[in-house]
């Protein structure tokens, strides 16, 4: 009880940051996992879009492609807690994926598609920052990199 009192008043580290150096960690064996995984997810997204149509086909375009193998990953090498923090992200990853589409589909018809993807991909990363502040405000522990 003490131990969270004591937790609870101090600052919590919810700003994200890039290490660099953790890329040697990735080794090519686990990046030759997700690309499989991820392509496979693919093709059968694409075989059931050709076979019932662009409209239904689209909502097996946004299944998680490397989600599964990179959880699995993490979770062997890392622990639950790490594959749970990583599960989270994927969560605000989502709702930014929303915005993406949504986008995406409203500008399509009328507006050139480079522009449209720029678009979508501004709005989806402002949008993933900003899920990510909101998660950072009302569950701090949930961006807390001292608990990982």
């Amino acid at each position: 009880m003490a131990a969270e009192r004591r937790r609870s008043t101090q600052a919590r580290d919810v700003v994200p940051s890039v290490h660099l150096g953790d890329i040697r960690g990735v080794h090519v064996r686990e990046l030759a996992t997700r690309f499989a995984l991820g392509a496979f997810v693919s093709i059968v997204a694409a075989i059931i879009s050709g076979a019932v149509g662009a409209r239904l086909g689209g909502v097996f375009l946004a299944a998680p492609a490397i989600l599964p193998a990179s959880l699995t990953i993490v979770e062997h090498k890392e622990g639950t807690r790490k594959a749970d923090r990583d599960a989270i992200g994927a969560v605000v990853g989502s709702l930014a994926l929303v915005v993406f589409a949504t986008v995406g589909e409203s500008m399509f018809t009328r507006h050139n598609p480079a522009l449209v993807l720029a678009a979508a991909l501004g709005g989806w990363i402002a949008a993933g920052l900003a899920f990510y502040a909101i998660l950072g405000l009302f569950r701090p522990d949930d961006c807390d990199k001292q608990q990982d």
